[in-house]
C-alpha cells in the first residue's frame, strides 16, 4: 500500500467540496483508498511514462455523492494527488444494474 499526499490545489478543491456536497469526504476517501492500493486501477495515463494519470470516481445524486476526478502521480512509495475536480453526479444512483 502506498502513502497518499496532496498538493495545495487538491487540498483547496477538497475543502471547497465539503462545503457543497454532503458526501464529498466519502468520495475523497474512496478515491484515495483505491489509488493507495492500485495506482493504475481504472485510470488513464497522461504522459509517456504512465506515472502521471487521471482517475474518475462517478458519484450518485440519490446519496449526495459527487463525481471526483483526480490528476495524480505515483512512485514506489507515494501517490501524489496534484489536482482534484468535484462535480455534480450525472447518475441518479450508484452501482451497476
Amino acid at each position: 500500500m502506498l502513502g497518499v499526499r496532496e498538493d495545495g490545489a487538491a487540498s483547496a478543491a477538497f475543502a471547497e467540496a465539503v462545503q457543497r456536497w454532503a458526501r464529498a469526504d466519502d468520495a475523497w476517501k474512496g478515491v484515495t483508498w483505491v489509488l493507495a492500493r492500485d495506482p493504475v486501477s481504472d485510470s488513464k495515463p497522461l504522459n509517456e511514462t504512465g506515472k502521471l494519470r487521471v482517475f474518475t470516481s462517478e458519484g450518485a445524486r440519490s446519496i449526495g455523492l459527487p463525481t471526483l476526478t483526480v490528476i495524480y502521480e505515483y512512485d514506489t512509495q507515494y501517490v501524489t494527488i496534484r489536482d482534484a475536480r468535484f462535480s455534480d453526479a450525472k447518475a441518479s444512483f450508484s452501482g451497476r444494474a
